[in-house]
């Protein structure tokens, strides 16, 4: 027996081999889309000439991001130095199909392409020389593995059967660099795999390959291609044993992956104990420590030092690693600072461990005696969380089976306990995974191996009532290597698939908690409340990035919402080849809108997403998702998350056309026609929001179904294909809030205008663009309803250039000059990093003027958040626009002129362009990035009404800055010239002409029965010369807590009504508080009657007040909120809105016959 036959039989001896798997040399590696990871730090990352704002792909609530620990066990057993799979070809090395990748999965497949491996820098190590391939591209100088450091793979090629440094053994003799492909019209072949007569034999050349890969790099596949020396040297030196290939693959993994992971490492044979960050552990190399410098460069260089040998105690592994999480030491792994003494155990912290073998596990049971019991077979100790939420294992399948001492066991045994009981439990949790306690959760990877049991079947029966019959582990350990899986609640993946594994590993350690969350804004499809009201509410689950749009019927007498929806859309949504879903061709000219379909998107829309399959996949269609037996991205509902998308209603609305001056009397007689016919009043009424599936949606408001949808190409085409692969994580894509008004305008290939409703989108954080959509008619849109998107191929890059990413709001408006408009400020990241207000021609999608504050610069970024538009002499058009900046700047522009040339801002100091004001606190900016409101002011001209704060940029929610709230006069209304062009002091008006409130008194009132934290603020009183008012949102108890205000604040009767948001700046927390204030719109203080019935009597009198003062603020339980949908009725206002915990919040206001509804000015949608 030769030392190959003793290698193999001693291997063999101790696990069975399992039969031909047929699988496929690997292409790149285990793992490696985790570097689809590295990403999420990577992302947005500024050119080196521009600072840029970071702004966040996830809602800022959901809390911190806490690097997840991930401990990575090799396996170095002796059969990962074999150049064979599966096992049970070993007796084949002198046959010619050993030479076959169709036969033996390591072999040269000619069909895959072999990069090299990378570096700890992420750079390559290089490609190997075909006349002088590395014997060992590891270990390139070490002479003494081998007698000869290169090969001339030309004349000298031997195949590999197995390596170990002077230990190896060869297939067939040497010579040329050769392969054999299987050809089933052979002379003489049976059609078998074991057939030496199927295979033809292919000498390695400049013309041997298929040219069906780019093996070059050029970007093109064609007859260069077949040159494959280049592809079979780096296999040959880094890939062509188990051990090479695991390494070249993980090394790819990891060497693109930045810190957001803490990584560690061990092997499955180290036998000897040593202490390991506090503890005495076999197996553990090295604890978890941030992914950089001279712990990064350690991983790599133990992984290419590898050198396989000893059995396979994948038992006593997986306890070393669980041992090594229940750890309570100061320097252990839930710490900030694992290995050194002194860092704080984070609650928060998600721990893995990813085993790789390629067999069975023999020999050594875990060392724990406990985790040798049938720990899956009994239940669970009960664990509380920190919201006192309690959980215990069931032992139920297909977790459960009849057998002790199994790899599954040790899986479970570190699964369902609680590992560090002195630590609360806030560990994120999902659907497949529910455990909040500290825990390990197991990945395995087995290289070519299958057991009897479908992983499929297997995950997909968590949760339900389906049984998995295992059988028992020691005699099917495969098997067992997936229940080890299935019980650690991970994943298992065949490294037939590396790239399977490695997608869904970088899936599920993107995933945080399966938290129902709500971020929108709650939308009424009325005015008033009536017995038809309904409210339409958002929420969406974090850990599958799905949503739910639900409509809540609400009590005509007490306005409270009903328990259980009228309807919810995700079920409603129509079957993937029936959707009516539209886009946007760039390609044609003029650009178009088409149709979602494969045949009629463009070239680079397909070639973006890759295939058909991903396009249906984007239609809803699930049958190529993973649970199904595809390849795409697993999803509980179709509907993508919306997260800051607020719901907009749309109905049969009277915009007030049929009464503006500015429009003739023909067009106003027709306004008013088209109102009164029956086609109108009896179209659908909409409910429109735009997802991060890509897509606004278009919602039957009364049934729930939706009637069509529409995907910007300004999202991206390859960011949708992304959206579709399990190593997804997220992004925005149309996250921006819609709005809709009426127009009288051309549609597409009309030769005369007509009246009818348009939509604008945008694609919020997830690009540079604005859409428009002609929804008069919602049941029938079709491509000529695309009216455009912006930019487009009429608006000059320089203009285009200067959009940043779309997070406003647009506004449809007449303009004095009679064009109808679409104004939106220019967001955030554009090319000169200033603040610019954008107006376009609504009808054609180009523009009409861009104007530029000139504030800001690519050192010193600014943008200008969502404008409010006015119209202030009642004439039906646009004249005044208010908008704010990063600066704490609030811009007035004067769009009054007849002719757009006058149009600009009005206020300047020695030629500059000045604001209207700058908001700050001390010499600290204050940034406004909500939307203002604006109402009439008693003296002449209007109060501009908004807060200040930002929560959109990574980092935020730790911002403990002061923000303020303002009032602010602006007395001169369409007035350009005299005082009202100038702005002494760097503003119109400053700071010191204002009137100062405050927070007075903030604690829990007992009112009635009930209890709240409820605030009083003071009633100073405004002189005749001051020019508005602050309130500074500083807690009169807790101090500056980083409270802001960034949504729109809302006029209603005689107050103001806003929301504050307290982010927790806790990184094991999520959401936080908000606070509903009822403000005086006068003087910013005190209201005198009273905005809350605190105690639900139905009353507003003093039980309503807490220490004998009128209560004007009140905290939101259920998280942090946006502004109210308000409805009037029944004597009250109805205030409705949603938490980031996810419900819907209710409040009753006293009217007290003040002015209701539209004021003197006219705000124009």
């Amino acid at each position: 027996m030769n030392a190959l036959e003793r290698s193999i039989r001693s291997e063999a001896v101790s696990r069975r081999a399992p039969p031909h798997s047929g699988v496929a040399a690997p292409r790149t590696a285990v793992l490696s889309a985790l570097v689809a990871v590295s990403l999420i730090a990577m992302e947005g990352a500024p050119a080196a000439t521009t600072v840029n704002f970071d702004v966040s792909q996830v809602p800022l609530y959901l809390g911190g991001t806490i690097e997840p620990n991930l401990m990575y066990i090799h396996d170095d057993s002796g059969s990962m130095y074999w150049s064979f799979l599966p096992d049970d070809v070993y007796d084949s090395y002198t046959k010619v199909r050993a030479r076959s990748s169709y036969y033996n999965n390591v072999y040269y497949n000619p069909l895959v392409f072999y990069p090299p491996p990378l570096n700890e820098n992420g750079a390559s190590l290089g490609n190997a020389s075909f006349t002088a391939a590395w014997f060992d591209g590891y270990q390139r100088d070490s002479s003494g593995n081998h007698t000869s450091t290169v090969v001339d793979l030309s004349k000298n090629f031997q195949a590999t059967w197995y390596y170990k440094g002077y230990s190896d053994e060869f297939s067939g003799p040497k010579g040329a660099a050769h392969y054999y492909v299987f050809n089933k019209g052979n002379a003489g072949c049976s059609g078998t795999a074991t057939d030496d007569r199927c295979y033809t034999l292919v000498n390695v050349s400049a013309t041997s390959g298929p040219g069906s890969l780019d093996l070059n790099g050029d970007g093109k596949v064609d007859a260069s291609d077949k040159d494959e020396r280049q592809n079979f040297a780096n296999w040959y030196s880094y890939y062509r044993t188990r051990n090479y290939a695991a390494r070249a693959g993980v090394s790819r993994a990891f060497g693109t992956l930045g810190s957001a992971i803490r990584v560690g490492y061990g092997r499955i044979n180290k036998s000897t104990s040593s202490t390991v960050d506090g503890k005495s552990l076999t197996t553990i190399e090295r604890g978890v420590r941030t992914f950089s410098g001279a712990d990064r460069k350690a991983f790599f260089d133990w992984l290419f030092a590898l050198q396989p040998d000893g059995n396979t105690p994948l038992r006593r592994a997986l306890d070393a690693a669980g041992q090594y999480y229940e750890n309570s030491s100061s320097t252990s792994p839930w710490s900030t600072t694992p290995g050194v003494a002194g860092g704080t155990n984070l609650s928060c912290r998600q721990s893995y461990t990813v085993m790789m073998t390629d067999g069975y596990w023999n020999v050594d049971s875990a060392s724990t005696s406990d985790a040798r019991k049938n720990v899956d077979g009994t239940a669970g100790p009960t664990v509380t969380s920190a919201d006192g939420t309690s959980f215990s294992y069931k032992a139920v399948s297909p977790f459960t089976d009849s057998y002790s001492n199994t790899l599954a066991d040790v899986a479970m045994y570190y699964w369902k306990r609680d590992l560090r009981t002195d630590i609360a439990n806030r560990v994120p949790s999902s659907v497949i995974d529910p455990a909040f306690w500290q825990h390990m959760v197991t990945f395995s990877i087995g290289l070519g191996v299958e057991g009897t049991i479908n992983p499929s079947d297997a995950f997909a029966a968590i949760g339900t009532t389906t049984k998995i019959n295992w059988p028992d582990g020691a005699a099917s350990q495969i098997d067992d290597l997936l229940h080890a899986a299935v019980n650690g609640r991970g994943a298992f993946y065949s490294a037939k698939d590396p790239d399977k594994f490695a997608q869904a590993l970088s899936d599920t350690l993107a995933k945080i908690a399966d938290r129902t969350s709500s971020a929108a804004a709650v939308a009424t499809n009325s005015n008033r409340l009536s017995s038809g009201s309904l409210i339409y509410q958002v929420t969406f689950e974090s850990g599958g990035w799905t949503s739910e749009l639900s409509a809540f019927k609400l009590d005509a007498t007490t306005g409270e919402p009903a328990s259980t929806p009228t309807w919810s859309a995700s079920s409603l949504i129509p079957s993937a080849n029936t959707r009516n879903i539209l886009t946007w061709r760039p390609d044609t000219s003029p650009n178009r809108g088409a149709p979602f379909t494969w045949s009629d998107i463009s070239a680079a829309q397909k070639t973006a997403l890759k295939s058909e399959d991903v396009l249906n996949w984007l239609r809803g269609d699930q049958s190529k998702e993973q649970a199904a037996g595809g390849t795409l991205r697993n999803r509980s509902k179709r509907l993508g998350d919306i997260v800051n998308s607020d719901p907009y209603f749309v109905g049969t609305e009277d915009y007030g056309y049929g009464s503006a001056g500015k429009l003739s009397a023909d067009i106003r007689a027709v306004y008013g026609e088209r109102k009164a016919s029956t086609a109108f009043k009896t179209r659908k009424k909409m409910v429109y929001v735009g997802a991060n599936d890509g897509m606004l949606h278009g919602f039957n408001a009364e049934t729930g179904i939706e009637e069509f949808a529409y995907i910007p190409n300004a999202v991206g085409y390859a960011n949708l294909y992304n959206l579709s692969q399990p190593s997804y994580t997220h992004r925005y894509f149309v996250d921006g809030p819609p709005r809709a008004a009426d127009a009288y305008i051309r549609g597409a290939g009309e030769s005369s205008p007509s009246w009818r409703t348009v939509l604008l989108g945008s694609t919020g954080a997830g690009g540079r663009g604005y859409f428009a959509l002609d929804v008069e008619n919602p049941g029938a849109m079709s491509q000529s309803k695309v009216l455009w998107e912006f930019p487009n191929s009429a608006v000059a890059t320089a203009d285009a250039d200067e959009l940043g990413l779309a997070i406003g709001q647009a506004s449809i408006v007449l303009g004095e000059n009679g064009q109808w408009l679409a104004i939106f400020g220019n967001g955030y990241n554009s090319k000169s990093q200033t603040a610019q207000l954008f107006i376009v021609d609504l009808e054609t999608g180009k523009l009409v003027k861009r104007i530029d504050t000139g504030v800001g610069s690519t050192s010193d970024p600014n943008g200008l958040a969502t404008p409010l538009v006015i119209d202030s002499d009642q004439n039906g058009a646009a004249d005044l626009v208010y908008a704010g900046d990063m600066y704490g700047n609030m811009w007035k522009f004067n769009l009054s002129g007849a002719n757009s040339s006058t149009w600009g801002i009005p206020f300047s100091d020695s030629g500059k362009a000045k604001p209207l004001f700058t908001a700050s606190y001390g010499t600290a900016r204050q940034p406004i990035t909500g939307k203002p409101q604006a109402a009439r002011n008693r003296s002449g001209g209007v109060i501009v009404y908004f807060g200040t704060g930002q929560f959109f940029e990574v980092g935020d929610q730790a911002d403990l800055s002061v923000q303020s709230f303002y009032g602010i006069m602006d007395k001169c209304a369409r007035e350009t010239t005299g005082a009202c062009a100038k702005a002494t002091g760097g503003a119109h008006v400053l700071r010191s002409d204002l009137l100062r409130q405050t927070i007075d008194v903030e604690k829990t009132g007992t009112f009635g029965d009930l209890e709240w934290d409820a605030r009083l603020l003071s009633v100073n009183t405004m002189s005749d010369k001051q020019l508005g008012f602050y309130l500074d949102l500083i807690s009169p108890t807790k101090g500056q807590q980083g409270e802001r205000s960034v949504s729109q604040p809302l006029v209603w009767g005689d107050r103001v009504i806003f929301v504050t948001q307290i982010p927790d700046p806790d990184p094991c927390a999520y959401g936080g508080t908000s606070w509903l204030m009822e403000i005086n719109p006068q003087s910013g203080g005190r209201t005198n009657f009273a905005v809350f019935d605190m105690n639900a009597d139905g009353s507003f009198d003093g039980g309503d007040s807490m220490d004998k003062t009128i209560v004007n603020g009140r905290k939101v339980p259920g998280g942090l909120a946006k502004t109210p949908a308000a409805l009037s009725g029944n004597g009250g206002v109805y205030k409705y809105t949603s938490g980031s915990a996810g419900g819907v919040l209710s409040s009753t206001k006293n009217n007290p016959g003040g002015l209701v509804g539209r004021q003197s000015w006219r705000q124009l949608r």
